[in-house]
């Protein structure tokens, strides 16, 4: 890259070329005065699809959407202050569940800087607490460098969010030869160089590795616990799976690990965690030897910290198991559980080596213990009968499931955050060409739809649902308008219970049984939808519950299915402050 291109381009035209040059196609944002320099130069470049979003944080959810469904940062552009401060949310949820996003934002002019001009925020230090790197571009001749770090350190090591601050100055002037004269001259170090990847000397790492494969080999009762790294590439996924077959290691996964072992696998136990499948959680607290591969281990998947893992962590004391935590990063071991032995890498690189230390060994005990567990608490969990004409919610899922399963596109199921979310991930088949897009660290409602938007377009092929509860739709409703405007033909399932269900399940449990400010009005959401020319139909019993999804799965274009569900708790769950074996069944 010498320049010599840019010679003769505005600022906002080099970031468009730039742009371009690392394969990015879509992008999505809003305009507004800061970033009006930018926005007519991807106008004028014809060569961008510019998905308008409805409000700065549904933008960054789509971006959050494209990344986790194409493994290619998705890319969102916004304007200075209250533009910029809208992205927070998607930025802070993209840090905490590992999605590259970039995020372009306008900037007051370079002389206005600092003096409280119009729509100005200090993006610098806000951009600090909820991104892996962010710079503000000073002049012209940093743009190649900025856009090509900034794309790098997004994808590199754990993925995460990044973000570029264009000030309008140097947006709109021209790349003379005096500028390309100071970008030859730049050196790679004059931004934040990368830093060092983590990891032990090579001898250090195949001595480590040499152990676990011993610890491995001599384990009774093994069992992996796979995460959102799991997933990031093909080869992780493959390499697991073949440890589970290979090997009778029998696996479970985080909320994010989801779709990385099918469900109908005999070794396959699901979810772990406080909102967990019982399987998973018993064999965990069974296990002697746990294999953590990409999961943060957070206090929702370990319940009460000191209570998990109780076989494995007592094996450990005599050097025979324990928790051996495969990580890209280091930078979210041991905030909950401290780790027994940690080996730093990209899985398709450590396992891969593990894989080749391992011996086959039959484990006939422990798998006749799993094939119990999985006999007794089946996966998706077995319905039970009631006598509500309404549909539980449990009831939905299953019934998209059944009728999902023969679509000759791969599905992609997003949702918010609420109770829809927990029986999604538990009622839902999970397999490899069926996918889950959701918040996991921060929480986040209102995700669902937006990231939907996200992901359709990045994989137009495929089949995109967002099963949301009421309460979290309303969140990011505008977004329904976005995807009809765009032709983004996704499709939206609504649990409605007229409330925020898991705040009140919480409310009755920890205070006495009371609730209060859960409850909410809701607007009519199918003629919502159809002001927006979108399909809307209303679901009232669980005797019509096949032939609404049929008709929603049916619909050409943008659809929502409103479906009002009986009320029900979420069970079964981990009481607060419990272990994982302590679950509460009804």
């Amino acid at each position: 890259m010498d320049g010599r291109d840019f010679v003769g381009l505005s600022g906002g035209d080099v970031l468009c070329e730039l742009l371009g040059r690392e394969g990015v196609k879509h992008i999505f944002g809003y305009p507004g005065g800061a970033s009006l320099p930018l926005v007519d130069s991807l106008h004028r470049a014809q060569k961008f699809d510019f998905i308008l979003a409805h409000h700065e944080q549904g933008a960054g959810h789509m971006a959050e959407g494209y990344y986790r469904t194409s493994k290619k940062p998705g890319v969102v552009m916004v304007t200075s202050g209250p533009g910029s401060s809208n992205t927070v949310t998607p930025m802070l949820d993209a840090l905490l569940d590992g999605t590259a996003i970039v995020v372009i934002c306008g900037q007051v002019p370079t002389a206005a800087k600092g003096k409280g001009a119009f729509q100005e925020i200090n993006i610098d230090e806000l951009a600090r607490t909820c991104t892996k790197w962010s710079t503000s571009v000073q002049r012209v001749w940093e743009l190649p460098m900025v856009v090509r770090s900034a794309f790098q350190r997004a994808v590199e090591g754990r993925p995460g969010p990044v973000l570029i601050s264009v000030p309008k100055d140097i947006a709109q002037v021209t790349f003379d030869e005096e500028a390309l004269e100071a970008y030859k001259n730049m050196k790679d170090k004059y931004l934040a160089p990368s830093p060092e990847p983590p990891g032990n000397n090579a001898a250090n790492f195949l001595q480590e590795l040499d152990h676990v494969a011993e610890l491995i080999n001599d384990s009774r009762r093994p069992i992996i616990c796979a995460g959102n790294g799991a997933l990031a590439t093909q080869e992780g996924v493959a390499l697991l799976r073949k440890m589970v077959d290979n090997y009778c290691i029998p696996a479970a996964t985080t909320l994010h690990g989801l779709g990385c072992f099918d469900h109908d696998d005999p070794l396959s136990l699901g979810m772990f965690g406080t909102y967990g499948t019982a399987c998973a959680n018993y064999a965990i607290q069974n296990a002697d030897l746990i294999l953590v591969m990409g999961a943060r281990l957070d206090e929702r998947a370990v319940g009460k910290t000191s209570g998990f893992a109780p076989y494995a962590r007592e094996k450990a004391k005599d050097g025979k198991g324990g928790i051996i935590h495969f990580d890209i990063s280091p930078d979210f071991l041991g905030k909950f559980v401290t780790p027994t032995r940690v080996i730093l890498g990209d899985l398709s690189n450590t396992v891969g080596a593990l894989l080749k230390r391992l011996e086959r060994t039959e484990r006939a005990e422990w798998l006749g213990l799993i094939q119990q567990l999985k006999e007794e608490y089946p996966l998706p969990p077995t319905l039970s009968d009631h006598k509500n004409p309404r549909p539980h919610p449990q009831e939905v899922v299953t019934e998209l499931n059944r009728q999902t399963a023969s679509l000759k596109h791969p599905v992609t199921i997003t949702t918010g955050v609420g109770q829809h979310q927990m029986w999604t991930a538990k009622q839902y088949d999970w397999k490899h060409d069926r996918f889950l897009v959701t918040s996991g660290g921060l929480g986040t409602m209102g995700y669902g739809l937006p990231a939907a938007i996200g992901s359709k377009t990045a994989r137009p092929n495929n089949d995109v649902i967002c099963i949301d509860g009421d309460a979290s739709f309303c969140m990011t409703m505008a977004e329904l308008l976005t995807a009809s405007q765009h032709g983004i033909t996704v499709k939206v399932i609504i649990l409605n219970n007229q409330e925020q269900g898991m705040i009140t399940q919480l409310q009755r449990e920890s205070y006495g049984g009371r609730t209060c400010y859960a409850r909410q009005d809701n607007p009519d959401f199918v003629r919502l939808a159809r002001s927006m020319n979108c399909q809307g139909k209303r679901c009232f019993f669980k005797e019509d519950l096949p032939e609404c999804i049929d008709w929603l799965l049916r619909c050409d274009g943008v659809a929502l299915l409103d479906v009002l569900i009986a009320e029900t708790e979420m069970v079964p769950i981990v009481p607060s402050g419990q272990s994982l074996d302590c679950m509460k069944f009804q």
